[in-house]
């Protein structure tokens, strides 16, 4: 009775894998057919279509303002230092105090009077500062990074404080002007705390 059952079950499998390939068989044989119909006709054949590509996730409308306000406070920079000095470098007072207002996200904001200081020092320390574009990008995530302290640690902070501090050293900025950006990005951090 088992040696029925199996084998009543292999013949089955069997005729299932018979039928399939002479299925396959089937189709590929009707595509020849229609491919040879196209080709008498002067039909062209179609390239099979690649799949469309998922549409990728919108962007989180957080990140998208705070990537928009680093690129605003690079191109400010940029403008800064392509000007060749501060009085040149007044024009681009309102922009930059727009967008370094803008830059705390959510949560405490500085003070006006802090925002204007730090605008006023950066004009009159960087403006003409060629030195400085290869890290106007770095500086801007530094400053917008600060705008923010309250999700940033102590440690986080000091480490961004050093690395504005740096860049403007580097930049060829005298110790006391980069010591007075720095002192004001303090202030900022502390009041964003």
């Amino acid at each position: 009775m088992k040696r029925l059952l199996v084998l009543v079950v292999a013949l089955a499998c069997a005729g299932q894998a018979l039928a399939d390939v002479n299925y396959d068989l089937a189709k590929k044989q009707a595509r020849r057919d229609v491919s040879e119909s196209n080709a008498q006709q002067g039909v062209q054949p179609q390239s099979p279509s690649a799949p469309s590509a998922p549409a990728p996730p919108p962007m989180d409308p957080a990140l998208v303002a705070t990537l928009q306000n680093i690129a605003d406070l690079k191109a400010d920079l940029d403008a800064l230092v392509q000007v060749a000095d501060a009085a040149g470098g007044a024009d681009q007072r309102a922009p930059l105090l727009n967008h370094l207002s803008s830059a705390a996200t959510a949560g405490k904001k500085a003070t006006t009077a802090s925002i204007k200081r730090l605008a006023d020092h950066l004009i009159a320390a960087v403006s003409g500062r060629k030195n400085l574009s290869p890290q106007t990008a770095r500086l801007a995530r530094n400053i917008h990074a600060l705008f923010n302290s309250a999700h940033l640690l102590a440690a986080q902070q000091e480490t961004l404080l050093n690395g504005a501090k740096k860049i403007l050293t580097e930049a060829g900025l005298p110790a006391d002007d980069a010591e007075k950006l720095v002192g004001d990005l303090k202030q900022i951090a502390a009041e964003t705390q």
